[in-house]
């Protein structure tokens, strides 16, 4: 599969090397172990500093909460019986379309929020890549430095992500439709997931060129293309095990002790956790895809390296 994508894939040759020489020795699961555990204090600085990107995705998600709450208690499902007043003969009609308003409501307001979040990730992973890299890292100013050269990358990136969510939050919403064919809703919300995933993986390979090399958007966005096609089984599984904080959060419900708990471990290194996987695995592909682009050209000059100039 690496072969067939040495003439699709464009490479930043010199930082390619730079990467490959300042990597640090052991596999994969022990660098993991090493940047992860090993700096977990750098790490949840990383984590601290993404939530406050994040903090206007929370007030959209309490604000939807609260009317919902209010929706369910001031809909008058008690009219219909006994001596209830008014009278009101289609309630559960009233309070479907009320919760889809809402939910509408909830997902146009976090399209602007979801691209501030990305935003947030410009640094986060700027932080993460230096950590893998080895470098003694200034945490506050290497995350402004990753938001400053990244900044539209990454919004641009959030902007896609936004609207494929609130494309798969229609098709969620529509469900209910009595209008649709079952078999209608299902391939819709199919479709809308496998989107979405799809995209994500594709901004996941993006996010990691742009904090590595210096490439132009649409040449990375071409090698993210090729290379979520080509790894395809791999990227998978590698996405549901950086998904685990999110995983962890279907458990909220189960007690209060533990809803503290999940909610404190992801607070504190829920989205190092998923940045650290994918930078690590990211570069794994990177050496053996752009490796094999490179041993396949011959004569190309060479520019001064990004990472001597941002480190």
């Amino acid at each position: 599969m690496v072969k067939n994508l040495v003439d699709k894939l464009s490479v930043d040759e010199y930082n390619h090397e730079y990467l490959v020489k300042n990597y640090q020795e052991g596999g994969r699961f022990k660098l993991f172990s090493n940047v992860f555990f090993g700096k977990i204090g750098a790490m949840s600085k990383a984590n601290w500093m993404m939530l406050l990107f994040c903090i206007p995705a929370f007030a959209v998600l309490f604000y939807a909460a609260y009317r919902a709450t209010s929706i369910e208690a001031f809909t008058p499902f008690s009219s219909n019986f006994g001596l209830g007043y008014p009278v009101v003969n289609n309630a559960n009609e009233i309070y479907e379309g009320l919760m889809f308003k809402n939910n509408m409501f909830r997902a146009l307001l976090l399209i602007p929020c979801i691209i501030i979040g990305f935003l947030g990730l410009a640094g986060a992973f700027n932080i993460i890549k230096y950590e893998c890299l080895g470098f003694n890292v200034k945490i506050i100013k290497t995350f402004f430095k990753g938001l400053k050269n990244n900044f539209v990358t990454f919004m641009w990136l959030g902007l896609v992500n936004a609207l494929v969510f609130f494309q798969l939050v229609m098709a969620c919403n529509f469900y209910g439709n009595q209008d649709l064919a079952l078999a209608w809703k299902i391939v819709t919300i199919t479709l809308s997931a496998i989107a979405m995933a799809f995209c994500a993986i594709l901004s996941l390979y993006v996010m990691t060129q742009a904090a590595l090399y210096d490439l132009p958007l649409l040449k990375m966005l071409k090698n993210a293309f090729w290379l979520t096609v080509a790894f395809g089984l791999q990227n998978f599984l590698i996405f549901i095990m950086s998904l685990v904080p999110v995983g962890l959060l279907f458990l909220m419900n189960v007690s209060g002790f533990l809803q503290l708990i999940v909610i404190m471990v992801c607070a504190m290194i829920g989205f190092s956790y998923i940045i650290c996987i994918w930078t690590i695995y990211s570069h794994y592909v990177y050496n053996a895809a752009f490796g094999a682009v490179i041993e396949s050209k011959t004569g190309k000059g060479k520019r001064k390296s990004k990472h001597a100039q941002r480190a």
